[in-house]
């Protein structure tokens, strides 16, 4: 569906190396499509420092698989 709670707490800067690291933190079903789950991801962006300059929630809508 989007990106929730974007934040930039540190600048980057021309000539930085960045990296990303994504972590499933929720599976929701969608109560309107339940064929549909929602997936949520915490997207983290560090610099060559190791130091956060984005932390985000990306909120995706997936087809369920049949169990």
């Amino acid at each position: 569906y989007g990106y929730e709670r974007l934040r930039f707490p540190r600048p980057v800067f021309i000539g930085d190396t960045i990296r990303t690291r994504l972590t499933v933190t929720a599976l929701t079903p969608e109560p309107k499509r339940p064929e549909h789950g929602r997936v949520v991801e915490t997207c983290e962006v560090f610099n060559q420092r190791g130091e956060i300059v984005l932390v985000c929630q990306h909120i995706l809508l997936a087809r369920r698989r049949d169990s």
